[in-house]
């Protein structure tokens, strides 16, 4: 991960263990403050260190150092986070006649003498690596910046812009020029100032466009006076003001709003603002007021790459650019690679278009790329770039590579966080925003924000990814989950910050790069197990293992698999395929994963029970059981499952009971099924009163609801976040009764008190009661059917 968003996540993370006196981390609060303290000077010189490290070898292996011991303090944290953990659990459910003696061990931690010195000597080792690493940075001469998403001005001085094209031509966007310039001349308001924006990720061609549009004849007749201003970074309402009337001499803002009036007032003028980055509202405010002060028709144009911009600054609806097709990729690239004496023979017409299909539709990847094989009239040279990743190509700075950056370095750090995290999955993946942000928070890449919880923070991470088009085609897929994609060059800059640390292994890949400092592999099962035990001791830092089209058997395999988990005890998250078919994967040792944040063991038919050594895994926040179709049980202690935030269980026909005291499971917010048992041992309903589950919940076997469960409390008020609820009240094995069942159905069914603030579908099954529920009735539901078996309730939309 990138250092400076991995020491910033580190430091958000460290401080609220510091201030914590039941943390373990207090009986060391000084050793950790100057901890925190080492950590936030030498992230001081992180964003020109990280800026360097292409070009300056010292830089980068010092930034490789930095990283290293950052993860070793995770570490640290994270040993004594589970060690919080275990003796909240235990001090839970010890008796009565122990409780003194565990509370004692709470309030007064590290009583272990061996358990002080050896947290003691880790802290001091880190330290004592700490202060080396700080002393070196003074030889690399860097400097220290506040990160306040800005971008430094060195970094974007190159990309200062001109109202006149460098592009000899110009290709696929005559269409999106006409449709801007029909806009510009046959739009009347009744507002003075209308204002476009072009939208589009870096390289998209939208200064090309609006370069176009400026120097178009028909613009150049309607308005009386055209002024182009290139922003860029730097907000700033005095200086844009400047080069709009092209003063150099510092003035006052009251003397500049007089002087561009002077300029401006009762015209028809066109502005062209290019390269916007600015959200702050207030100050867009503060220019355009200055600004309206010319003719009805007076515009003004902006580019940016992030649509919340777009949204801040628009008066008309903006224009999204699109890609541009492979065939005007193709030209474009061609006017450049045939410019100086590469013959154009048909091999290399042929490797060309190849190369501009891969491309993607960016006009400015076309021309970088097409530039370079300008210069090479070696036929190999071209097929080298075929075949290589686009930023294995990249061996010297080239036009893409700034300006990608540039977005990048430009995101806050906790965006930066997410975004690179993303590098772990494949190309063209459809990214599911539920999973995507559970994987985050298992990762600890969502600092926590008081009285917001995590979910929330994610998904407004999400929504900003997407805003800045570092995420794109965001719709809602067939199961109405959000989903999402990345660009192609989006996914490549994540791969250039996370090249040392994700590591994809198939059939085309090799064991060989299996190095250190790797943190998250996705492989194909069939590759992984042939990975070698010293091979696994290498990379014991793993922190995600991502398993592919599982689908073997045997005992040679039995082992390797077991030793894999003993061999990576950092593991954070374990996820494997849906065709899994690995009976013979003892989940007992996945119990040894005591860092274990999100388990998806989905589509396992072998699973009957899940054993106790599962409840070890305290720090464990999701749990994903879909289509276990034979698990008839959870453990009986899943109550000790104290972080637990997401327990899927979708298609799992065979569960038959829960355990007792789920509702001791506080942070829980997804439980797709909850099945009443038979005996008074199992979990009842009255437990998850206290709960807000959210999303969708199966209930089963409702008709087993014990009188005591009621007179306890079956409320389901609490449980405002709700969409989707199904009541099933018959078990398979059941005799139906329907006279005996009529008043008791309907007796479990007012008890519940079901909340419909969010509710938009209501099923229940097998319901014998005469009349629904009020909590029913008494809404005015859009549409509602019922036969013999099933009552299927659509409930409003309420915003």
């Amino acid at each position: 991960m990138a250092e400076a968003a991995l020491i910033s996540g580190l430091l958000s993370n460290l401080a609220p263990l510091i201030q914590d006196e039941f943390s373990l981390f207090w009986s060391f609060k000084k050793e950790v403050q100057k901890l925190s303290s080492t950590l936030s000077s030498i992230s001081a010189v992180l964003e020109d260190a990280e800026r360097k490290k292409d070009k300056d070898k010292q830089t980068e292996d010092w930034l490789r150092k930095l990283k290293d011991v950052a993860y070793e303090v995770r570490d640290i944290m994270d040993d004594c986070t589970y060690e919080d953990l275990r003796l909240q659990v235990n001090r839970r459910n010890a008796s009565s006649s122990t409780r003194i003696k565990v509370t004692n061990s709470i309030t007064h931690p590290f009583i272990s003498t061996w358990t002080r010195l050896k947290v003691g000597h880790k802290i001091k080792n880190v330290q004592e690596k700490l202060n080396q690493i700080s002393s070196v940075r003074q030889t690399l001469h860097l400097r220290e910046s506040i990160h306040d998403s800005k971008i430094d001005k060195f970094t974007s001085s190159w990309r200062e812009t001109t109202s006149l094209s460098s592009c000899n031509q110009v290709y696929g966007r005559y269409k999106e020029k006409k449709q801007i310039i029909d806009i510009l001349v046959n739009t009347s308001s009744a507002k003075k100032l209308s204002v476009l924006p072009i939208v589009g990720i870096g390289g998209l061609g939208k200064t090309t466009l609006a370069q176009m549009v400026f120097n178009d004849e028909e613009i150049a007749n309607y308005f009386e006076t055209k002024i182009w201003v290139c922003v860029s970074d730097e907000f700033d309402i005095k200086l844009v003001i400047k080069a709009i009337i092209g003063a150099t001499n510092e003035t006052s803002l009251e003397i500049l709003q007089k002087m561009i009036q002077d300029r401006l007032q009762g015209k028809r003028y066109l502005i062209v603002l290019d390269d916007v980055w600015n959200e702050n509202l207030e100050a867009w405010d503060q220019l355009r007021s200055i600004l309206d002060c010319g003719s009805n028709g007076a515009f003004v144009l902006t580019t940016t790459r992030k649509r919340n911009v777009a949204t801040i600054m628009e008066t008309i609806q903006h224009i999204q650019i699109p890609l541009l097709s492979d065939e005007d990729c193709w030209l474009l690239f061609e006017e450049r690679a045939f410019m100086c004496g590469t013959p154009k023979t048909p091999n290399f017409v042929d490797i060309g278009k190849e190369i501009a299909k891969k491309c993607k539709g960016v006009p400015l990847v076309a021309k970088t790329f097409g530039g370079q094989l300008g210069f090479k009239s070696d036929i190999n040279e071209w097929g080298k770039i075929r075949d290589n990743e686009i930023w294995e190509t990249q061996n010297e700075e080239s036009d893409l590579l700034p300006i990608l950056r540039l977005s990048y370095y430009e995101l806050p750090y906790h965006l930066r966080r997410c975004f690179v995290f993303c590098a772990i999955f494949p190309k063209d993946s459809l990214i599911e925003k539920e999973r995507l942000i559970q994987l985050w928070n298992a990762h600890g890449l969502i600092s926590t924000v008081k009285n917001q919880e995590v979910e929330d923070i994610g998904n407004t991470i999400w929504k900003e990814l997407c805003w800045r088009s570092f995420f794109q085609d965001e719709k809602l897929d067939y199961f109405e989950k959000e989903i999402c994609k990345m660009h192609d060059l989006m996914h490549d800059l994540a791969q250039s910050v996370m090249k040392d640390e994700c590591y994809r292994l198939d059939a085309n890949s090799s064991n060989d790069g299996l190095k250190r400092e790797i943190r998250h592999v996705t492989a194909m099962f069939d590759e992984f197990v042939k990975i070698s035990v010293p091979s696994l001791k290498k990379i014991g830092g793993l922190q995600s293992l991502m398993l592919n089209d599982i689908n073997v058997y045997g005992n040679v395999r039995q082992q390797i698999c077991l030793s894999v988990l003993k061999e990576i005890s950092a593991l954070r998250v374990l996820e494997l395929s849906y065709n899994v078919q690995y009976q013979y994967l003892r989940l007992e040792y996945v119990g040894c994963l005591k860092h274990l944040r999100y388990l998806d063991i989905s589509g396992n038919k072998k699973i009957k029970t899940l054993p106790d050594s599962i409840c070890d895994l305290l720090n464990l926040q999701t749990l994903k059981l879909n289509m276990c179709s034979n698990l008839e049980s959870l453990s009986r202690n899943t109550k000790d499952l104290i972080s637990l935030r997401h327990l899927y269980l979708e298609e799992c026909d065979r569960l038959k009971y829960m355990p007792r005291e789920m509702g001791q499971l506080k942070h829980l917010k997804t439980l797709s099924l909850f099945v009443i048992g038979m005996k008074e041992k199992d979990g009842q309903l009255d437990e998850l009163k206290e709960l807000d589950i959210c999303g969708s919940l199966i209930i089963k076997n409702l008709g087993r609801v014990s009188d005591a469960s009621i007179a306890r409390g079956v409320s389901m008020t609490k449980m405002s976040s709700i969409n989707e609820l199904e009541l099933s009240w018959r078990s398979s094995d059941e005799v139906d009764d329907n006279e005996s069942k009529s008043a008791r159905d309907e007796k479990i069914g007012e008890a519940l008190e079901v909340s419909t603030a969010r509710l938009k579908i209501l099923k229940m099954r097998d319901y014998k009661g005469v009349n629904p529920p009020k909590w029913v009735s008494n809404v005015n539901t859009t549409a509602s059917s019922r036969d013999d078996n099933e009552m299927i309730v659509l409930f409003p939309l309420l915003e």
